[in-house]
């Protein structure tokens, strides 16, 4: 048998997880629905007229990056508790099963959810708002508005908040998304500061990995990279992803009873 995965075992540990959480994780899903249903359901109320798919767009990435990072911060955070974590680290399962348990929960089983959760509820109030009439519902996988972006997005999130659920001992939401602030404003500090030195000139919006502006006698210009040298950036956040996971998964290693 491998010591490091072996799939009974691992379907063994996935089922124990299921059996002793999943009362918890229903109750969190009732709660996603009905947070979902006050908050489009006010708009609604609010705007008297069925939400629009831009309205709906932004309540939908909002709600996923908040309750995902929320939720990712607490799939690993009994680790840092030492009755809970002798508790988990003498189950007869290796740490990458351990970790892979909690990774498949945070990230595409708690998309399978929410995504279900706020589709369901929106048509469910596009129905009740319109009195019958046709309404639009925002699309997740269209052109348009490139919504399927932000799973992307949530895979980054998902990959920081994993790594802070093991780091931290205790508040792993509060001090991981304190760290995140503090480590973008630092970022967006002395990105402008190098900027400034390299073009030695007046600039005006600094984005870390996208374009500035620059003041040149009475016009401002704006300075981009060219499409194909941009669409790197791409791997920005994929690096961030695969760093995050990688260093939650050392972190669960380095624990011991």
């Amino acid at each position: 048998m491998s010591q490091f995965f072996n799939l009974s075992r691992f379907g063994h540990l996935f089922s124990k997880h299921t059996t002793e959480h999943g009362g918890g994780y229903l109750l969190a899903t009732g709660v996603l629905l009905g947070g979902f249903g006050l908050v489009l359901g006010f708009v609604t109320y609010m705007s008297s007229a069925p939400v629009t798919p831009d309205i709906q767009a932004v309540i939908f990435v909002m709600g996923l990056l908040a309750a995902g990072a929320f939720f990712t911060s607490t799939v690993l955070a009994f680790f840092g508790d030492k009755n809970q974590a002798t508790a988990a680290l003498m189950l007869p399962a290796s740490h990458w099963e351990k970790y892979l348990v909690s990774w498949l929960y945070s990230l595409p089983i708690f998309l399978a959810v929410y995504v279900g959760s706020f589709f369901l509820i929106d048509s469910l109030v596009l129905q009740l708002g319109s009195g019958g009439k046709p309404t639009e519902m925002v699309r997740l996988f269209s052109g348009e508005g490139n919504l399927y972006y932000s799973l992307l997005a949530y895979a980054a999130v998902n990959a920081v908040f994993l790594w802070g659920s093991i780091f931290f001992t205790k508040q792993h939401f509060v001090r991981t998304a304190f760290g995140v602030l503090l480590v973008v404003v630092v970022l967006v500090a002395l990105n402008f500061q190098a900027m400034q030195a390299l073009v030695g000139r007046e600039l005006g919006a600094v984005t870390p990995f996208s374009s500035m502006s620059l003041h040149e006698g009475k016009e401002w210009y704006s300075i981009n990279l060219p499409e194909a040298q941009h669409a790197w950036f791409g791997l920005v956040p994929l690096g961030l992803m695969l760093l995050g996971w990688a260093a939650a998964y050392v972190r669960l290693k380095e624990k011991q009873i």
